[in-house]
């Protein structure tokens, strides 16, 4: 599907980003529309920061619960009961 936008408007946008997804079979890029400003972690999310040193060596992909999944999420997701 096109997009009928301008690249340097995306670009330019802070809410906004373009990105690859490891997991996407087409090397097509994927817009991103951010649901709170950079820098900032909602309530929500705080439980799930990654303190530094944490998860450290986890590095590449692997199944978890069927999915391919960054190993350093599979860790916080292991710290975190889920």
């Amino acid at each position: 599907m096109l997009l009928p936008v301008s690249l340097a408007g995306i670009m330019a946008d802070p809410r906004m980003s373009l990105s690859r997804s490891p997991f996407s079979r087409e090397p097509l890029p994927i817009v991103k529309r951010a649901s709170f400003p950079k820098g900032v972690v909602p309530k929500h999310l705080q439980g799930f920061l990654i303190k530094k040193g944490e998860c450290a060596g986890r590095t590449g992909v692997a199944i978890y619960h069927g999915h391919p999944v960054p190993q350093t999420a599979i860790c916080v997701a292991e710290k975190h009961g889920r």
